[in-house]
């Protein structure tokens, strides 16, 4: 069925649900949902579940003529940045973001196997940009503005702009990695982020397997331990009910 846009969820951060436990007349609907919605939008290349009214993490992505969704999808990999220029619906306004070109999502598809897809390029850029939305980030959380006097500066000036722009990245990120490590309720979990970073740049190499069902694409074992832990905790939660 296709959906109307809502911004009930949007600001928020999609959850990861359990797809094999949880309704299956839910994941049969939202695959469905989030497939039909994006057929109806010509000038789109993702849909979130969030954008749609779904509180779950889902997403469904346009590769050429073909679609495909991705279940509780986070990061393996994510390097090579690059500066791009993209239009936020939501402000409806332009903005400059750093993207990686070059990433490996791991993600359960629509009957919970596990997964993990390589991708590069544009079809990186896209993923990113629904990345970001499943956890409801935007464009105008972090971006630069495009302003109107922008494209008719000098290059030297719109170079001296990013640089500016790049510079107060690197200081708002300084600036939040001293925060969280002085609040002890943050900084144990602000320290795995960190260490989950340094193994996605390969600063950290972690003993690895090649599960049948990834093609060839080995996870690392940080993240067999993330989904057994999420399986875990998703299970005493329903004890409890």
């Amino acid at each position: 069925m296709i959906r109307e846009f809502t911004d009930e969820y949007l600001n928020e951060r999609a959850m990861e649900w359990d797809v094999l436990q949880d309704d299956q007349k839910l994941s049969i609907k939202l695959v469905q949902d989030l497939t039909d919605t994006l057929k109806s939008c010509t000038d789109r290349l993702y849909l979130c579940a969030n954008e749609i009214g779904y509180k779950e993490r889902a997403m469904c992505v346009k590769f050429g003529d073909e679609y495909e969704i991705f279940m509780n999808p986070i990061y393996q990999v994510r390097e090579s940045y690059k500066l791009v220029r993209e239009y936020d619906p939501i402000t409806k306004k332009e903005f400059i973001i750093p993207r990686a070109t070059d990433v490996t999502i791991c993600f359960q598809d629509c009957i919970g196997n596990i997964k993990a897809n390589k991708l590069s390029e544009q079809a990186s850029i896209v993923v990113c940009q629904a990345m970001d939305c499943l956890e409801g980030v935007h464009p105008s959380d972090y971006g630069l503005e495009i302003i109107p006097e922008f494209d008719s500066a000098t290059d030297e000036e719109r170079q001296e702009l990013l640089n500016a722009y790049l510079k107060s990245m690197q200081k708002f990120r300084s600036d939040l990695d001293a925060d969280l490590m002085s609040d002890d309720d943050t900084k144990s979990d602000w320290k795995q982020f960190k260490f989950m970073s340094a193994v996605q740049r390969g600063d950290v190499t972690l003993e690895k397997y090649v599960p049948e069902e990834t093609n060839g694409i080995k996870l690392p074992r940080k993240i067999r331990r993330f989904l057994a832990k999420l399986e875990k905790r998703k299970n005493k939660k329903r004890g409890k009910k």
